[in-house]
C-alpha cells in the first residue's frame, strides 16, 4: 500500500527524534549527525510549507491559523538549529542549545500530529493524500539536492543586513525571502 503524506511526515518526525537521541549519546559523531539533522529538518520544513500546508489551508480555510503557526514554529526551530550549528559540539552549551531545539521541535511535532495532520486527514481524500505524499517526497529530494543558501544567520541578523544594504520592503520579508534578496 502506498504511503500518504501523513505517513511520510510522521516517519520524518520519528527520524528526527532518533537523531536527537544520537546527538546526545554519540558526542564523537556530533558534526555528522548535526549536518544530517540540519539537512533533513530544513528539507522537511520547506516541503511541508510549499506542498502540504497550502493544500490544507485551501481544503479547510479554518485551518489557516494552524498552518501559519506551524510555519512560525519551523522558523523558530531553524533559528535554534543555526545557533546549534555555530556551537562547539564539545562544549556544555551545545547540550543546552540542543535541549532547546529538541523541546521546540517536540512541541511542534506534538501540535502537528494532534491538530494539523488530523485536519489534513479529514479535509483531503485518501487517494489525494497518497499523491501529496509523492509530491512531498519529491520536494524534500529537491531541497536536499539544492546547494545550501547562506545559512546560520538568524532572521534578526538577516533583517539587520538588509537594513544596512538599504533593501526595500525588508521588514515584511520572510527569512527565505531575506536570504534570497541578500544572495543577489
Amino acid at each position: 500500500m502506498s504511503q500518504t503524506v501523513i505517513d511520510l511526515i510522521m516517519a520524518d518526525h520519528r527520524d528526527v527524534e532518533q537523531l536527537f537521541d544520537k546527538l546526545k549519546r554519540q558526542p564523537e559523531n556530533r558534526p555528522a549527525l548535526l549536518a544530517e539533522l540540519a539537512a533533513k529538518f530544513v528539507a522537511h520544513a520547506r516541503a511541508e510549507e510549499a506542498k502540504v500546508y497550502p493544500e490544507l489551508a485551501k481544503a479547510d480555510p479554518s485551518e489557516r491559523g494552524e498552518v501559519h503557526h506551524g510555519v512560525e514554529e519551523h522558523h523558530e526551530a531553524e533559528e535554534l538549529l543555526a545557533k546549534l550549528m555555530r556551537s562547539d559540539p564539545d562544549r556544555p552549551e551545545f547540550l543546552d542549545v540542543l535541549k532547546d531545539l529538541e523541546k521546540a521541535v517536540s512541541h511542534h511535532v506534538e501540535e502537528e500530529e494532534s491538530e494539523i495532520l488530523p485536519a489534513l486527514a479529514k479535509a483531503i481524500p485518501a487517494d489525494r493524500l497518497v499523491k501529496m505524499g509523492r509530491v512531498f517526497s519529491q520536494a524534500k529530494a529537491e531541497e536536499l539536492a539544492t546547494p545550501p543558501k547562506p545559512a546560520g544567520r538568524t532572521k534578526a541578523e538577516l533583517l539587520e543586513q538588509a537594513k544596512e544594504k538599504g533593501l526595500n520592503g525588508y521588514s515584511s520579508m520572510t527569512k527565505d525571502e531575506l536570504i534570497d534578496a541578500l544572495s543577489v
